[in-house]
């Protein structure tokens, strides 16, 4: 029996409309990947939730997270830098690092979360509920779906000290790498979606 209340499932079908998208575009998402049964269960979750009602779920998603982001930043991690490193001129790197790291994690772990399920109770509907069936494997797939969120999140903040403790080791000029690295990054979603349109043509 599935014990999924209609807000989770809702949640899912946001999160598999996402998904649909990215696979219907011939791309992936590293760390994301999914069985063909699993697949099938996201696409027929997909359906009720039109483009409209997406692109309104990210907006309202994103504009939570960013207002949950803020609140973790100043709410927790100045006040806890502030009290632990009262001399910033003494303050360890590695330890300011782990902090970072730890804020990080949690305002992410457990602020898109958070968004999420606002935003689908928001923009969701009761419409949107009442057209969503439950199904037998729906709430291992959502368990799967938290543990790779996590997972990806846990990878992230964990680079994220080595990757300071270098910089600073190193006196690195953060500056001409960053730029690199941001067109690096456009480049390749450029790429992405040029491979996933040439794809869609052929097929």
């Amino acid at each position: 029996m599935n014990g999924m209340t209609n807000r989770a499932l809702a949640r899912l079908a946001f999160w598999a409309k996402g998904m649909v998208s990215i696979n219907d575009a011939r791309m992936e998402w590293p760390g994301f990947s999914y069985s063909d049964a699993e697949w099938a269960r996201m696409r027929t979750l997909s359906e009720p939730i039109g483009t409209g009602t997406y692109q309104l779920f990210t907006i309202v998603n994103a504009v939570i997270f960013i207002a949950i982001a803020a609140l973790g930043i100043f709410g927790v991690f100045l006040p806890l830098a502030t009290l632990l490193f009262p001399v910033p001129a003494e303050t360890s790197a590695l330890k300011f690092s782990l902090l970072l790291a730890a804020c990080a994690f949690l305002i992410i772990g457990l602020g898109l979360p958070i968004s999420m399920r606002l935003s689908a109770m928001l923009v969701g509907g009761k419409t949107v509920r009442a057209a969503l069936v439950p199904g037998a494997g729906d709430e291992a797939l959502a368990a799967k779906v938290s543990w790779q969120i996590n997972r990806i999140m846990l990878i992230m903040c964990g680079l994220l000290v080595p990757g300071i403790l270098l910089f600073i080791a190193y006196d690195i000029q953060a500056g001409p790498i960053i730029t690199a690295l941001k067109w690096l990054a456009i480049a390749l979603m450029a790429g992405s979606t040029l491979t996933g349109i040439a794809r869609q043509r052929k097929s």
